[in-house]
C-alpha cells in the first residue's frame, strides 16, 4: 500500500501570516510506503509566483532574492495547487507552523488537512545535529540545498533529507510518519 504526501513551502513578505503575503509558493506531491518510509516517487511538482499587492520589504527580498518585478501581475494556479492538496494522505513542511499560516489562509481546506513538520517531527538534536534548520540538516548529510530560500528547492531539498537512512534503519521520513493505523 502507498501513500503520498505534499511537501509545501513558501516565501513571503514577512513573518506574520495575518499580515503578510506569500509571493511564491511550491508543492512536491509523492508516493511512499508508510511501513518502511521509503519514497516511490515524485508524482508532480508545481511552483508559482504571487503578486503581494504591495512592495516587497528589503529584508524578505534579501532572504529569498525574489523582486517586485518577478512577481507583479503574477497569480498562483489555485485549481493546480488544490489538485494536488486533494491527492496528499497529508502535508508536509519544514517548520510547518509558518507554512500552514500562510497556506491555510490562501487554501482553507488544508485547515482539515493532518500536517507534519520535518523540523520539529523529528529529534534532530537528540541524534546530534547542532541545528534543525533545513539548510545545517542538508549540509551535515552532505545534501546539495539548490538555491537556499527558494520554496520549489526548498520543497525538493525537504524530499531529500527526508529520504534519507536514519540512525537505527529507516528513513526519516518513517520516523515523522504517525504510527501506521488502519488508514
Amino acid at each position: 500500500m502507498m501513500l503520498r504526501a505534499a511537501i509545501l513551502d513558501v516565501e513571503t513578505t514577512g513573518l506574520d501570516p495575518r499580515t503578510d503575503e506569500v509571493v511564491e509558493l511550491a508543492a512536491v506531491l509523492f508516493s511512499f510506503d508508510p511501513h518502511s518510509g521509503a519514497v516511490e516517487r515524485v508524482l508532480e511538482e508545481y511552483c508559482g509566483l504571487r503578486d503581494p499587492g504591495r512592495p516587497i520589504p528589503e529584508g524578505a527580498r534579501r532572504m529569498h532574492g525574489i523582486s517586485d518585478e518577478e512577481v507583479r501581475g503574477k497569480k498562483l494556479d489555485d485549481e493546480r495547487i488544490r489538485g494536488i492538496l486533494r491527492k496528499a494522505n497529508f502535508l508536509i513542511a519544514h517548520n510547518a507552523p509558518f507554512d500552514r499560516g500562510f497556506v491555510e489562509r490562501l487554501f482553507p481546506e488544508t485547515r482539515q488537512m493532518t500536517w507534519l513538520c520535518s523540523m520539529d517531527g523529528i529529534a534532530w538534536r537528540r541524534k546530534g545535529f547542532l541545528s534543525k534548520s533545513l539548510q545545517s540538516l542538508l549540509a551535515a548529510h552532505r545534501l546539495d540545498p539548490g538555491s537556499a530560500h527558494r520554496a520549489l528547492d526548498d520543497a525538493r531539498a525537504t524530499l531529500m533529507l527526508l529520504s534519507q537512512q536514519a540512525q537505527g534503519g529507516g528513513t526519516y521520513l518513517k520516523e515523522l510518519l504517525p504510527p501506521l493505523r488502519s488508514r
